[in-house]
């Protein structure tokens, strides 16, 4: 049978106590954003219950009450939307990618996940048509929030310091852009993808949409 939490936690301690934790190679990859080399791993904690996630179950869930506004909401269709980011940011490229309905992963319906599958490749190549960046990278962690939201995060073409596993740690500690600069590319991308994928884009009262 699988391990229970109380089991896995156990186990990991008894590990830990005689052997200490693992020492990761982080500090060697040439993506680690910081000079310090001391990792100093904390003590684990037992599992505890689960805590509620904001907007359960869609109640006071920030993606629902600002999914009409045209300052969250730079593209969106019947299913699914993309939302620019709450905090600042540092990087050509980072936006939500979430369903329109208030769903979690699992929740989606077969024709949600696929449209979503589906402008998750698109919003790639309408990034990449107008943006001078490589791909994007996909994050979900999910544990804040109910309501399902990718990350999809681009680095400057070229900079490969910036590469895979760091890249949310360096949109951290890199000096934040002008959030009108970061909208004017999210705008441009919306509107590439419109031309690809249809959907309307909320970038102003001109903005290109399909019927």
């Amino acid at each position: 049978m699988p391990e229970s939490a109380a089991e896995w936690f156990d186990r990991v301690s008894e590990s830990l106590s005689s052997d200490g934790p693992r020492h990761p190679p982080w500090t060697q990859w040439s993506t680690w954003p910081f000079d310090n080399d001391e990792l100093s791993a904390r003590a684990l904690e037992p599992p505890q219950p689960e805590a509620p996630r904001r907007g359960a179950g869609g109640v006071d869930c920030e993606q629902c009450d600002r999914r009409s506004e045209p300052s969250y909401i730079f593209w969106r269709d019947d299913l699914v939307m993309l939302g620019a980011p709450f905090q600042v940011t540092s990087l050509p490229f980072v936006a939500f990618l979430m369903p329109w309905r208030h769903a979690d992963l699992s929740d989606l319906t077969d024709d949600e996940a696929a449209r979503m599958g589906q402008i998750l490749m698109l919003a790639e190549r309408a990034a990449c048509d107008v943006l001078d960046i490589p791909r994007l990278q996909v994050f979900r962690w999910g544990d804040g929030a109910e309501h399902l939201h990718w990350w999809l995060m681009a680095r400057p073409r070229g900079m490969a310091q910036l590469r895979g596993t760091f890249l949310p740690m360096w949109d951290d500690v890199l000096p934040a852009r002008d959030p009108r600069d970061l909208r004017s590319d999210l705008d441009a991308v919306a509107a590439r993808l419109v031309e690809v994928a249809g959907g309307t884009t909320t970038a102003g009262p001109n903005s290109a949409s399909t019927q």
